[in-house]
Formats: structure tokens, C-alpha cells, sequence
């Protein structure tokens, strides 16, 4: 049995071992969702608020197929990926969770994965356990259905409680397989921006529990074939947002990673208040790719945030952050504007992660 076997045959059975003590009942403070998919679980499953506020770097970052490489293989330029930004292949490293085809890495940009499984194929639920040395967690769970379409998929859903008390989020099931070996690393992220999870405690075991669902009944599952995974990561460093009133309204990772190469936030953060229509124009660097994470944050969102000024194109997004990408290019400005109706508070932000010099790819602006 060679290290992989080894550790997939661990994990296979290591929710059979019991689950850490629960944590005091109820979950208090409120989950900020990622936008890409995540669906909060209906009645009894959601206990918490959601705000519609996506940190939306570190989830959205997976790593699709490379194209064509930027130059010859004995050039120095880098593998670009199918959104046009440089991508290169992370190895395996120790402490990853693989099974079945499927990869938790150990570490994303300075996120550390704390407990990852991914479950044998009909398994319906498992426990993850840990203990936390941070408040500040993501919390993911996947779902596939192989055989199943889309729309008989959406029937399912899987819910994460902690300790076993009632599902505090759900996420909704997806016929098929994932088109992509990386897992997501992020995932909702639970408490006030930039507090951490109250319900946690340093040094104090904890446990989540994940669980296939009926989406309209929230009533536990079997379906032949179901495919379940989860993670727990701490969070590295953060950059609280705050709006006018002194009130933090988003945490921003100050590293995040794209397609295997690490972005800083370098305090480009600009916000305008929500509740005017003052505009953000923003500078963008030169002869470097990088990451815009834009939008609302705070409470009463109305509206939409338009974004201008990337790539020929205009981006919107209704509620809540969003972050798109940027090949390299000359110095330039990213606008943006809001349309419709003015939130009561908040504000409006624009965030921009340039690569990271120790891993910067070779590129230069056109």
C-alpha cells in the first residue's frame, strides 16, 4: 500500500472514530456566502442570517486547463490559462487530502486547511473535526451527483451544522462530476467581518457535521452515487473593510491565490459611501496581471455596482463583492459607477491584488 492508499484508507474511516465535543448550542453572528453556487439551506437548516457578501478572491479561485503556453517551451513565460492570466500546476504536498480524483490542498495563498475528506462514494454524511487555532475560518462543502442531470440534482442539497446542532448552510448538489481536480478552498465564512467566529475557541476541540439533504424538506438523504466533500481552512491574514460610520462591513484576505500564483492586496482597497452615487475610479498597474474584487458591502444593499475599465468590458453584480481578472496591460483605471436605487448604508469598494513579485510570471503590458 504506497502513502496515498495509506491516507485515503485513514480518512475513509476516520468519521467512524466519533466526533469532537460539541461546541455550545446555537450559532449566533452571521455567514457570508460565496456567490458562485452556495444556496442557504431552507427552514430548520438555516439558523443564521446570510449576508449577501462574497469575499468572492479565494473561492473563485480554481484552476482550469492551461491553453497554449506564451511562448516556446524553453521560454520563460508562463502557461496561460483559458481566462487569459498565468497559470502553472501546484504539486501535491503533504498534508493534502486526495481521494477518488478529488484534492484538498493543504494551503491556499496563507489560508491552512485544518480538516478536509472527501467521502466513499453514497455516503451521505461525515464530521469534521479539528481544533482551531484562529477564529477566523472558511467553511466548504461540495456535492455531486453522478447520473443525475441539473435539475433532478437541485432536489439535493448538502447542509453544514456545527457540533451537531442544526445546519447553519447549505449548498446546493450538482449532477455529474466536477470538471476540475482542486476542490474549492473557500467557503462561507461565519461571523461579523473581520470578528471570527465567536463559537470557536483556540485549543478547544470542534466539529462541523456535513449531511445530504432533501432541498425542500431538509430531512436527511441516500442517493446512490453521491459524492460528498468538505474542508475547514483558517484564514490568513485579513484587511477589515470599514463604512463611514466606523463599522466593519468585510474582511479581505491580504493574499489570495490564481491559477498557482499568489496576489497582494498591498492596501488597494477604495470605497465610496453606498448611500450617494459618488463614483471610484481607481488606478490599475502596468506590465503585471491582476485581480479586482468589487461591489457592495454592508447591509440594505440596493441596486447594482457596474465596474468599467477591465479588458474592453463592463461587469455588474448585484449585492454583495465579486472579483474578476486582468491579463497584464498597460497603467490604466477601473471605474466603478452604481445604478438603480441607493442603499440605506454601506459602502461601495474596489480592491486591487497585483501578483505577487516572488512568483510574478514573465509578462509585459501590450
Amino acid at each position: 500500500m504506497n502513502l496515498t492508499d495509506l491516507r485515503d484508507e485513514l480518512t475513509t474511516h476516520a468519521d467512524g472514530l466519533g466526533t469532537a465535543p460539541d461546541l455550545a448550542a446555537g450559532v449566533a453572528g452571521r455567514v457570508r456566502t460565496t456567490k458562485r453556487r452556495r444556496a442557504v439551506a431552507a427552514g430548520s437548516v438555516a439558523t443564521l442570517a446570510v449576508v449577501a457578501l462574497t469575499v468572492g478572491v479565494v473561492t473563485s479561485l480554481g484552476r482550469p486547463a492551461p491553453s497554449v503556453p506564451a511562448g516556446s517551451p524553453s521560454s520563460a513565460a508562463p502557461m496561460i490559462g483559458a481566462d487569459g492570466m498565468p497559470f502553472r500546476a501546484v504539486p501535491d504536498a503533504p498534508g493534502d487530502v486526495v481521494k477518488d480524483g478529488l484534492h484538498y490542498r493543504a494551503r491556499v495563498a496563507d489560508d491552512r486547511l485544518a480538516a478536509g475528506f472527501v467521502g466513499d462514494r453514497g455516503q451521505g454524511q461525515f464530521t469534521l473535526a479539528w481544533e482551531p487555532t484562529t477564529t477566523h475560518v472558511s467553511v466548504g462543502a461540495e456535492c455531486y451527483l453522478p447520473g443525475l442531470t441539473a435539475d433532478e440534482a437541485s432536489a439535493y442539497m448538502v447542509t453544514v451544522s456545527l457540533g451537531g446542532t442544526t445546519g447553519f448552510f447549505g449548498s446546493s448538489c450538482t449532477g455529474g462530476r466536477p470538471q476540475q481536480r482542486d476542490l474549492p478552498a473557500g467557503g462561507p465564512v461565519p461571523g461579523e467581518p473581520g470578528q471570527g467566529w465567536t463559537e470557536l475557541t483556540m485549543g478547544r476541540a470542534a466539529s462541523v457535521r456535513v449531511q445530504l439533504v432533501d432541498a425542500k424538506t431538509s430531512k436527511p438523504v441516500s442517493v446512490d452515487g453521491a459524492l460528498l466533500a468538505g474542508a475547514v481552512y483558517e484564514q490568513g491574514a485579513q484587511t477589515t473593510v470599514n463604512d463611514f460610520s466606523g463599522a466593519p462591513v468585510a474582511a479581505l484576505p491580504e493574499v489570495v491565490e490564481h491559477q498557482g500564483y499568489r496576489y497582494r492586496l498591498d492596501g488597494r482597497v477604495s470605497i465610496a459611501d453606498a448611500t450617494s452615487r459618488d463614483e471610484l475610479v481607481v488606478p490599475t498597474p502596468g506590465g503585471r496581471p491582476f485581480l479586482v474584487t468589487y461591489g457592495f458591502a454592508g447591509t440594505g444593499t440596493e441596486g447594482t455596482e457596474r465596474l468599467d475599465g477591465l479588458a474592453d468590458q463592463s461587469t455588474a453584480i448585484s449585492g454583495g463583492l465579486t472579483t474578476a481578472e486582468q491579463p497584464a496591460r498597460p497603467e490604466g483605471t477601473v471605474t466603478l459607477r452604481h445604478e438603480g436605487p441607493l442603499s440605506p448604508s454601506g459602502v461601495r469598494l474596489v480592491a486591487v491584488y497585483t501578483v505577487d513579485p516572488a512568483t510574478s510570471p514573465s509578462t509585459s503590458g501590450r
